[in-house]
């Protein structure tokens, strides 16, 4: 154990956050209309317009009947559909019956929740265009739509084979995105730059952060189509289709209420909520003024006085977000002495360090490179290891080396009265109902450290997360750490031996 306790004194700042990507949610479902709310916290406005292309011209039309539309015509459209006046899509069928865009099946039924099929679907799409196209005695009634679709680009050639089967739900999505983008401008990205007061990395902090943010709506985006997926989450950005239960379902078949929901908002962009961050789901930060030039390159991606958003969605893992959230949100909770937060663009690092006051945490800025040991405290986010495939060395199965948090002093007095509020934050995050039992066991070796005794150190797996926690002297002096594995990889059939 001694060789690991000295691997552990050479542990470096390095901390890297990846970003993934993900998908969203599709329409709405019989227990929620919408699971998104608008907010006066979101952090931007709506970025896509609507353009005077010759589909919007084609569509005017329609849109003006839209709007023309009274609630004494949707009571009476409704009141055809027996089936539907209780349903909650109801007000979305009574909108898209007035426009005689798709009608029920007669004697009072509209079948909200029954699956549709591809061909009613692109003839639905294609009406919404302003295409109203005739159907010769003998032709499926289907064939003169798609022949508009294949047309337009709405339809690749081959790509239903049946039309009389039901669509699924990541289909139904790429082809809406298709059909809004031939009249609105459609948000390639959602970009947030930096400020490079340096004059170096002037492309900025540019990551489409809006992509990893989708991944926090739900929990099956890695089973969508891939050449489905950016129409889906395209149209979830601009809040074309919302969900609820965190799930997209994407091979599921499309009903025909959820369809309604679709049309009705290619047509109203006001009742349309975009799934962007709210600043309750990122924070900022700036990288400290003095830092050192060694580290200030294109090569190494760290530029000082230079500021950052970070967003939920943004990391591998969502309980890092949540660390790394809690490591910026509690800063208030360090008492005196002085902290660094930084970022490292080329690497997406983000940790903080503490000391005893401005002068030594200076010293570190301009010397760290140079292997300088100085009194300090780390907290740190070993990201890079989600990369690392399971059975290497480093990778978060690895039960001796696989870590993702480490909380590591060489200044335990002030660790004590200084940073020690700040790790229990921390550790609330980490370890929720078992907080209390992980604060003892961090209490009791930082009070083998402050005793000064011979170093102890053990291995603990608690709310499903196992820990090494080590305090006392040991080789390089008197020291205190706790390094954190991710939740529910290492088991107690797994977990290292003592």
């Amino acid at each position: 154990m001694n060789k690991y306790l000295r691997e552990i004194l050479s542990l470096i700042l390095v901390i890297v956050f990846i970003f993934t990507v993900a998908a969203p949610v599709l329409a709405e479902t019989s227990n929620s209309q919408s699971s998104e709310t608008t907010t006066d916290q979101s952090i931007a406005a709506p970025t896509d317009t609507t353009t005077d292309t010759t589909t919007a011209l084609r569509m005017q039309p329609l849109v003006d009947k839209y709007n023309s539309l009274v609630q004494a015509d949707l009571d009476t459209e409704l009141a055809k559909y027996l089936d539907s006046s209780k349903h909650w899509g109801k007000t979305y069928i009574s909108k898209i019956s007035a426009l005689e865009i798709i009608s029920g099946y007669g004697y009072g039924k509209f079948g909200p929740n029954d699956t549709l099929l591809g061909g009613q679907y692109i003839l639905m799409l294609i009406r919404i265009m302003g295409f109203r196209p005739e159907v010769p005695q003998g032709t499926p009634y289907y064939k003169p739509f798609v022949d508009v679709a294949i047309k337009e680009g709405i339809l690749i050639k081959g790509e239903i084979t049946d039309y009389m089967k039901p669509i699924t739900r990541e289909l139904a999505a790429s082809l809406a995105r298709r059909v809004i983008g031939t009249y609105e401008v459609v948000p390639t990205d959602y970009y947030v730059p930096g400020d490079d007061t340096l004059g170096k990395g002037d492309k900025g902090f540019f990551d489409n952060v809006y992509v990893g943010y989708q991944q926090t709506k739900m929990a099956d985006y890695t089973t969508i189509t891939n050449k489905y997926l950016q129409g889906v989450l395209d149209c979830y950005r601009m809040g074309l289709l919302t969900g609820s239960g965190n799930k997209f379902n994407p091979k599921g078949n499309l009903t025909r209420a959820e369809a309604s929901v679709i049309i009705v908002k290619l047509l109203d962009k006001s009742i349309r909520v975009e799934s962007i961050p709210s600043t309750l789901e990122s924070f900022k930060f700036t990288n400290p003024k003095t830092m050192d030039e060694f580290d200030c390159t294109e090569e190494y991606g760290r530029y000082e006085n230079k500021e950052y958003t970070l967003y939920k969605g943004y990391f591998p893992l969502m309980e890092i977000w949540d660390t790394a959230y809690a490591m910026n949100k509690n800063t208030d909770k360090i008492i005196g002495g002085a902290f660094i937060d930084g970022f490292h663009e080329k690497s997406k690092g983000f940790g903080l360090s503490w000391f005893n006051n401005k002068e030594i945490a200076h010293d570190y800025l301009l010397n760290n490179s140079f292997g300088l040991i100085v009194p300090q405290n780390l907290v740190a986010v070993y990201t890079e290891k989600t990369k690392i495939k399971k059975g290497m060395y480093e990778s978060m199965w690895d039960n001796t080396s696989g870590y993702l948090y480490y909380v590591a002093s060489w200044d335990v007095n002030n660790y004590n009265t200084s940073l020690k509020p700040y790790t229990n934050e921390l550790m609330k995050v980490w370890f929720g109902k078992d907080y209390e039992q992980a604060k003892k066991l961090h209490d009791q070796y930082l009070n083998y450290a402050l005793a000064d005794i011979k170093g102890v150190n053990n291995f603990y797996l608690i709310n499903g997360r196992q820990i090494y926690i080590y305090g006392g002297r040991d080789i390089g002096g008197v020291k205190f750490g706790m390094q954190v594995w991710a939740k529910d990889l290492i088991t107690k059939d797994t977990m290292a031996k003592n």
